[in-house]
């Protein structure tokens, strides 16, 4: 992957990220050794933070769910001893997700997800539905 991100950034660059990026429909898929998982589809994107004391040194936390915490809907994805963080940025230049990679090879990828347009139902009333 290109535009790999410096280590000594990685704080300030998942901060700024997640900040960018809140709430933004997501999806993360986990590719190792028994292929591509998908584990969750459009759960809003709250934020990706890195641990650098305690236990939990060198991971990566994404978060996804609801907008409030009665919200059911929420994933917690954490990352163990990362080496690799990426940008995936889209033909247009947007950010289209994040690629994490830890020591064994194994990847977590998060990526935004457009979501489904809805249809205007009013734009589909006849002339004579109109008073």
């Amino acid at each position: 992957m290109k535009g790999e991100i410096d280590r000594s950034k990685w704080k300030p660059f998942l901060d700024e990220f997640s900040k960018r990026n809140h709430l933004r429909a997501s999806r993360i898929e986990v590719v190792g050794e028994l292929g591509d998982q998908p584990e969750e589809n459009y759960l809003p994107f709250i934020g990706v933070s890195f641990e650098r004391k305690g236990s939990a040194a060198g991971s990566i936390e994404f978060f996804l769910g609801g907008e409030s915490p009665e919200d059911p809907r929420h994933l917690d994805h954490l990352v163990l001893r990362v080496e690799h963080i990426y940008p995936l940025i889209g033909q247009t230049g947007l950010e289209e997700g994040l690629g994490i990679e830890d020591k064994d090879g194994n990847k977590v990828i998060l990526r935004f997800e457009a979501l489904p347009e809805i249809e205007d139902r009013a734009m589909e009333a006849s002339p004579g539905d109109r008073q």
